[in-house]
């Protein structure tokens, strides 16, 4: 699947372990980053386990992010892998966003933002706002779509 073959050190073995607990099966993009960088793979599942545990934002707002843009993109392996992950929450149809309104706009603006940055303005922030958005919410919903484009570079720079 990749051209570098997963090797991860004993240290790693165990948080993969853990991860196989958790989600039945590891991903091969994970032994990928674990086994090139370990203190970065460390780094990326500090991310995943903030968004997931998203005190504001529904943690499959981000799933669902990850799944479009990749979509969008043409992320094969990344839109495949969060397609999955969608079905196993029990999820059937992705469009239009099963969540509330709320989440409707913020995943509309970060869509419309990932394909067009300049595009974003005071005035999406102030209409995300009177939704109840903070700007926090708001950066970390639009920092987790561009996280997307950095690791679906990777993936395919790395792929076989």
């Amino acid at each position: 699947m990749f051209i570098v073959e997963s090797n991860p050190n004993q240290e790693i073995q165990i948080v993969l372990r853990r991860i196989k607990q958790k989600l039945g099966f590891i991903p091969p993009h994970f032994e990928l980053y674990a086994t090139i960088n370990p203190q970065r793979f460390m780094m990326f599942l500090e991310e995943i386990n903030y968004i997931s545990n998203h005190k504001n934002i529904n943690p499959d707002f981000f799933i669902f992010l990850r799944y479009n843009i990749a979509k969008k993109y043409n992320f094969a392996y990344c839109y495949k892998f969060n397609e999955k992950m969608l079905k196993a929450k029990g999820y059937s149809e992705f469009e239009p966003l099963p969540l509330d309104e709320r989440h409707q706009k913020l995943f509309n603006v970060v869509m419309d933002t990932m394909g067009k940055p300049e595009g974003f303005s005071v005035m999406e922030i102030e209409s995300l706002k009177q939704l109840g958005w903070s700007d926090a919410d708001i950066f970390d919903a639009l920092d987790h779509g561009a996280f997307l484009f950095k690791f679906s570079k990777i993936l395919r720079a790395y792929g076989k």
